[in-house]
């Protein structure tokens, strides 16, 4: 892992999560095994589906319309520290209003069950507060026991109910 490259980091014991910037994020949609090499990272996470894909480019364009506030809607890779393996992401969906903001994250399925995401946003949630974040939210489907149980761990509260189960942190 070249982390000399990957400027901003939070690192944890066993992971580092590093924002996609404009530069990076550019090379990661244009050439991944350039952006591997220069970061010494091998891409493990999340399928590069359509979807993805897309929501990875509209990202770019949003990192350039605000860069002053890139940190708050970018995405943070998640990387194993013990083999460079991208594994996830995470990130907050929107600049904080009155303090608020929500999380997301995803995994690739090959890596869960082995407290990486817990690992993740607590490291994510204490960074938050650094930069002003003082409650996070976030959703899940009624059926994704998984992600409930991370909320649950890093001392989420359940919130509300309205089709998919919302849930809250005072951090």
């Amino acid at each position: 892992m070249n982390e000399r490259e990957m400027g901003l980091r939070i690192e944890t014991e066993r992971l580092v999560l590093f924002p996609y910037t404009a530069e990076n994020l550019a090379l990661f949609n244009t050439d991944l095994e350039r952006f591997e090499e220069l970061y010494g990272v091998k891409y493990r996470g999340e399928e590069l589906d359509y979807l993805l894909t897309e929501f990875l480019k509209k990202l770019e364009k949003e990192i350039a319309d605000d860069p002053d506030n890139y940190l708050f809607f970018t995405e943070f890779l998640i990387v194993l520290k013990e083999n460079s393996h991208i594994i996830g992401s995470i990130d907050y969906k929107y600049v904080p209003r009155d303090g608020i903001t929500e999380v997301g994250y995803g995994l690739n399925p090959a890596y869960e069950g082995h407290g990486y995401m817990t690992e993740a946003l607590n490291a994510f949630l204490a960074f938050g507060k650094g930069l002003g974040i003082e409650r996070v939210r976030a959703d899940t489907l009624k059926d994704n026991i998984r992600s409930q149980n991370v909320l649950k761990r890093c001392g989420f509260s359940f919130l509300r109910e309205d089709g998919n189960l919302w849930w809250e942190k005072k951090l």
